[in-house]
C-alpha cells in the first residue's frame, strides 16, 4: 500500500515538473503589452542630397504644429517637419517606425501662416502588438461600417510590405486599443448592409 502511494506521489511530481518545464518554454504572447509609449516625433536632420519644394498647407497626416503638406517636384510629401533652427528647411519622408530618416527640403518660398497654431497632437504612426505598422492616410479615406478608416496597416518584412487591414479608432489609456478590421471589411463605395466587428488590438508605440 505504501509502495503504491509512493508511486502515485512520484507520478504526480513528474507530471508537475513536466508541466512547469513546458510552460517555461512557451513563448510569451506577442499581444501582451504592459504600456503604450506615446512619443512626439522630432526628426533628425538627414545627410545626403537636398531637394527643393514648397508647402501650401498644414499636414493632413499629422495633426500638430510644425508639420506641413508640401510639393516636391511632381509629387506630394506629407508630413514635412520644420527644423527649429532653420526656417528655410524641413525634413520630409522620415518614418520612425521604419527607422528611415527621409530627406531635407529646401523651401523655394516661405511657409504659409498657420491657420491652427494650437493644434492638439494626435496619433500619426503606431505599431500594434501584432507588429503591424499603421499610418495615417492622406487621400480619400475608405470606410468600414460607414465609418472612415483613417489608418492603413501593413506588415514590413525586409523589402516586402503586406497589407494588414485598417484601423478606424483608437481608445486611449495606459494601454491604447486599436479597432482593427481586415482588408475584406473595407468599402470604397456605398456602405454595405453587412456589419463587421473590430479586433481590439493593443498598441505598443504611438508617434505623434
Amino acid at each position: 500500500m505504501r509502495l503504491m502511494r509512493r508511486r502515485t506521489y512520484l507520478v504526480s511530481f513528474l507530471m508537475m515538473l513536466c508541466a512547469t518545464s513546458v510552460q517555461a518554454q512557451m513563448p510569451v504572447s506577442p499581444l501582451i503589452v504592459s504600456q503604450t509609449d506615446v512619443i512626439q516625433f522630432t526628426p533628425a536632420i538627414p545627410t545626403g542630397g537636398v531637394r527643393k519644394g514648397s508647402c501650401w498647407t498644414e499636414s493632413i497626416a499629422v495633426n500638430r504644429t510644425g508639420a506641413w503638406r508640401c510639393a516636391v517636384g511632381n509629387g506630394i510629401s506629407d508630413p514635412c517637419f520644420t527644423i527649429p533652427a532653420n526656417r528655410t528647411q524641413l525634413v520630409c519622408g522620415a518614418n520612425p517606425a521604419l527607422k528611415t530618416n527621409g530627406f531635407v527640403l529646401k523651401l523655394t518660398k516661405p511657409l504659409p501662416k498657420s491657420s491652427l497654431p494650437d493644434r492638439k497632437p494626435e496619433p500619426w504612426l503606431f505599431r500594434l502588438a501584432d507588429n503591424s505598422i499603421c499610418e495615417a492616410m492622406t487621400g480619400t479615406l475608405p470606410a468600414v461600417n460607414g465609418e472612415p478608416a483613417r489608418w492603413s496597416c501593413a506588415i514590413h518584412i525586409r523589402d516586402q510590405v503586406r497589407p494588414a487591414g485598417v484601423v478606424t479608432a483608437l481608445t486611449p489609456g495606459k494601454i491604447w486599443l486599436a479597432d482593427k478590421f481586415p482588408e475584406s471589411a473595407v468599402s470604397h463605395g456605398p456602405p454595405t448592409a453587412k456589419k463587421f466587428e473590430p479586433e481590439k488590438v493593443p498598441v505598443k508605440v504611438i508617434w505623434e
